[in-house]
C-alpha cells in the first residue's frame, strides 16, 4: 500500500444494498492503493454494515461516519466526508455508481492544471437494470434533456473545459482549495446543490474540465414514482438557482411554459373553440418533437423496447414544468431523500 494519499472519495449513503458494489468497484480499480474512501451515513440494515466493515478490515482506508441529518442530509454528510479526508483531490460519488476501471487516475490528470479547480466525467446506463431505469437514463440521455444530456454521454475522448452548469454531481472532484473557497455544499439547494457548488468555484476563477474517459455507470430512478420525483427534485432546484443568483439559461423554463400553456389552454377549451384548437396543437406539435426524439434514440440503441421512452419523456417535462411552478409560489421545501 502507498503511504501518500493522492485522492480522497466520499460517498454519501442512505445504507443502500448497492453501496457495497460501489466499493468493491473501486477496490478493483488502478490507482486504489493511494486512495482513501470515505462512506458518510448510517447503515441500518445489519447485513450490508457487516460486509461493509469486513471491507474496512481489509481496506483500511475505507472509513464509515455513522451520520445522518434531519435537513439537507445528502449536502451534510459530503460536507461532513470532506472534512473528514487528507488528499488534495477530493472526489464526490453517489453510492449507486460503478466506476472506470481506471478511474481514481484519471479523475486526477486533470489537476495537473494548477488552474483546474473541478472535473467531472460522465453518468453512463449500466445493463444490468429494468426497463423504467432504462428509459429513464435514456430521457436524460436524450434530446428532451437539453444540454443535460451531455452530462449522460461520454462523447469525444478529448478532457475539455466546461461551463458550470454542465458538471454532474454523481462523479466529481474538487480540489481541496477550491472547494474552501465556494464554501461547502449548501444544505438549502438539495437536490442541486452540487450545481451552486459548482458556479460559485467558476466564478472564483477556477477551470472546469470534464474528462470523458472518467466514466461511472449510475443507476437511474427504476420507478415512475421515483423517476417523477428526481424530475420534480430537479425543477425545484432550477428556480433556487436563479433566487442564488446564478445566470439565466432561457431552455431551463421551457417546461414551466409548456406546463402553463397546457393548463391556460387546456381550461380555456371548455369555453373557446379556439382555445380548444390551440390545446391540441400544442399537444400535437409536442408529441412530433417526442416521437422525433425518440426516433433519435432508437437509432442509436436499435432496441425496440426504446421505443416506450416515447412515453416516459412528458413524465420527465410535466415533472420538471409543475415543480418549478411549486419552487416559484412555495420555495424551500425540503426535498432530501429518506430511506
Amino acid at each position: 500500500m502507498s503511504d501518500e494519499i493522492k485522492l480522497s472519495v466520499v460517498i454519501p449513503t442512505m445504507g443502500r444494498p448497492i453501496v457495497i458494489e460501489t466499493l468493491k468497484s473501486l477496490i478493483r480499480c488502478r490507482g486504489f492503493e493511494s486512495t482513501e474512501v470515505i462512506v458518510a451515513g448510517k447503515i441500518k440494515d445489519e447485513a450490508i454494515l457487516e460486509q461493509l466493515q469486513q471491507l474496512q478490515r481489509e481496506h483500511p482506508r475505507i472509513v464509515h461516519l455513522p451520520i445522518q441529518f434531519e435537513q439537507g442530509d445528502s449536502s451534510e454528510k459530503k460536507n461532513a466526508g470532506f472534512h473528514a479526508s487528507k488528499a488534495e483531490i477530493v472526489a464526490f460519488l453517489d453510492d449507486d455508481v460503478i466506476v472506470a476501471p481506471d478511474w481514481p487516475l484519471l479523475i486526477c490528470e486533470p489537476f495537473e492544471n494548477p488552474a483546474v479547480g473541478l472535473v467531472s466525467g460522465p453518468s453512463l446506463i449500466p445493463e444490468d437494470i429494468n426497463l423504467v431505469g432504462r428509459l429513464a437514463g435514456l430521457a436524460l440521455a436524450s434530446r428532451a434533456a437539453g444540454y443535460v444530456a451531455d452530462r449522460y454521454r461520454q462523447g469525444q475522448d478529448e478532457t475539455r473545459p466546461i461551463n458550470w452548469s454542465r458538471i454532474i454531481g454523481c462523479n466529481a472532484a474538487y480540489r481541496r482549495k477550491a472547494f474552501e473557497g465556494m464554501g461547502t455544499f449548501d444544505p438549502a439547494f438539495y437536490p442541486g446543490e452540487e450545481m451552486i457548488a459548482s458556479h460559485k468555484t467558476q466564478e472564483l476563477g477556477w477551470t472546469l474540465m470534464f474528462i470523458p474517459r472518467a466514466y461511472v455507470y449510475h443507476y437511474p430512478r427504476q420507478s415512475i414514482q421515483r423517476f417523477w420525483k428526481q424530475m420534480w427534485g430537479y425543477g425545484a432546484t432550477r428556480i433556487r438557482l436563479f433566487r442564488g443568483g446564478v445566470e439565466f439559461e432561457p431552455a431551463t423554463i421551457v417546461p414551466m411554459i409548456w406546463v402553463l400553456s397546457l393548463i391556460v389552454l387546456g381550461l380555456g377549451s371548455v369555453f373557446s373553440e379556439a382555445a380548444r384548437i390551440l390545446f391540441l396543437m400544442d399537444l400535437g406539435l409536442y408529441a412530433l418533437a417526442d416521437l422525433f426524439i425518440t426516433l433519435e434514440m432508437f437509432n442509436e440503441t436499435r432496441r425496440f423496447k426504446d421505443f416506450l421512452l416515447f412515453l416516459l419523456i412528458p413524465v420527465m417535462h410535466v415533472s420538471y414544468g409543475l415543480a418549478e411552478w411549486a419552487e416559484f409560489f412555495r420555495p424551500n421545501k425540503d426535498l432530501s431523500e429518506r430511506h
